[in-house]
Parts: C-alpha cells; structure tokens; sequence
C-alpha cells in the first residue's frame, strides 16, 4: 500500500513544476512580442515606447502628395529630373527651390494649369506623359527627302499678306499634332509653317532646317507673320519653328497634348533655343 503522504508530496511537487514551466514560457512569450523587426529597445524610460513607422518616400513625378516650394529629398531630384526632360532648367539638387518653382509654372501654363507652382495631382499627370510630349515631337521630316529645293520662297508676300498669314495661322489653333502632317487633319511643326504659307501663296522647303537655310530672308527682330526658328529641341539642329504673332509670342504645332497653340517665346526653354527669324515677303 502506497504512503498517503508519499503521494501528497508528489502531487506537490509535480504542480509546482508545471506552474513554474507555464509562467516561464509566459514571460518568454511576453519578450518576444516586443523584440520584432521595427521595435524600439526597452529601456528604462517610463514613458511609453512606440513602435517606429517606416518612413514614406514620395515617388516622382506622380506621387499622392504635393511637391511644392521648400520641400526637399529624393522626391524633388526625380521632379527635377523630369522638369528637365521636358525641356525646363531645373538643377537636380533635391531642393525645391525658386528656380524648380519657375520650372513647374512654366509646365502648369504650358499646359492650361493653375499656375502655382504647386505639383499636385493635375501637375503631376502632365509631368507623367512620356518626355517626347514637352518637346515638338519626331517628325516624317527625318526620313523624307525634303519637298522641293527652292533657292528662295517666293517673293509673293506683301505686308497685307502678313495680316493674312495671322489669319490662316489662327484659323487651325487646336487642331492636333500628328508626326508627318500638313493638314488641318493633323500637323507636325514643318508640315504646319508648310500649310500656312502655301495658302498665302508661298511655297517652302518641307524641313525646318531647309526652310532656314534655304528659304526668305533673315531678320535681326520678328515682326508679325515672320517665322522664328529653334535648335536642339527634339534633335540637334535646326528643328522647331513657330509663326510670330508680336509682343513675344507664337503659333506653332507643338506635341500631341497641345495641338496648334499659342504659346510665349518667353519661357527659358524657347529661349535658350531661339536662333532667329526670318521674313518670306
């Protein structure tokens, strides 16, 4: 027969164990909780320790947060970076500073935005359309053989017919850009100077390159109806030009998203590619 007190004791012993087991995975349980990837160390503080939250980079350009002056950081050098693509001076310092805010005005009146400086999510979708679109875009002209060689454009034009040439010019303003194009069905930058000036009566080199070294005359200053002329737009050369409508603005086909515009020489990417004008009378 087995000792009562025997089995008493042994009972004892055996709960103790299995308590002490259980509150020590507990307390084993317990540190772990607070000792994951992305917690804070325990201290001695008495305050209470928070979990850190992993910092949120803005992307660029789009991103679901406005970029806007004073900002700074990797988000603002991808702005940058994409300011410049589409043809404005923006250095890439990552600081969003007057020069960046210029840039982005530049972009937001280019395009028919409020112009404040603030890249929202309007702003961030025309900075999101493919680079090509903030350039005059690639034309049939690089793989055609330019239409005819005229040593000089007729001398046709009179000042009356300078007037006439605003008008003609005016009459197409929104229709759109299409690579190759002379019609009011779709233009591209040549194909659209080529259309104005044959229905005054003028007939033109096909090629922006062509008409400034071969066609009119050279101008010190535009006068209205006159053709300025840009370099190193969508390739090195001669490549853009626009119809000259006074106090420093133009006509001209400009890319997909604007179609034929009218827009100021007065913005730093037209300006630092102006070259000149030159007057077909």
């Amino acid at each position: 027969m087995i000792d009562n007190k025997y089995s008493v004791r042994k009972y004892f012993v055996s709960t103790t164990l299995a308590t002490a087991f259980v509150f020590s995975s507990m307390l084993a349980g317990g540190a772990s909780a607070n000792g994951g990837p992305g917690s804070e160390p325990i201290t001695n503080d008495t305050s209470v320790t928070e979990q850190k939250q992993p910092v949120q980079s803005k992307s660029a350009p789009v991103s679901n947060s406005n970029l806007t002056k004073g900002d700074s950081g990797q988000a603002v050098k991808e702005l940058q970076k994409t300011l410049q693509a589409k043809g404005q001076t923006a250095n890439p310092d990552g600081t969003f500073g007057i020069e960046t805010e210029g840039a982005v005005k530049n972009v937001q009146s280019n395009h028919g935005l409020s112009v404040d400086g603030i890249v929202g999510p309007a702003t961030n979708k025309v900075l999101s359309t493919t680079t090509t679109d903030s350039n005059p875009e690639v034309e049939i002209e690089d793989v055609a053989t330019s239409q005819g060689s005229n040593d000089q454009a007729e001398e046709t034009v009179n000042q009356s017919n300078q007037t006439d040439i605003v008008s003609i010019a005016n009459s197409v303003v929104g229709k759109p850009y299409t690579p190759g194009g002379t019609t009011p069905a779709g233009f591209d930058s040549s194909g659209f100077i080529n259309y104005v000036f044959d229905k005054a009566g003028v007939s033109l080199d096909r090629t922006h390159a062509s008409m400034w070294a071969n066609n009119g005359t050279h101008v010190d200053s535009p006068n209205v109806g006159d053709v300025v002329f840009f370099e190193n737009t969508y390739k090195n050369g001669v490549s853009h030009s626009g119809i000259y409508l006074g106090d420093n603005q133009m006509v001209h086909a400009g890319t997909s998203n604007t179609g034929v515009e009218v827009t100021t020489m007065s913005y730093d990417y037209w300006q630092s590619r102006y070259i000149g004008a030159k007057t077909f009378n």
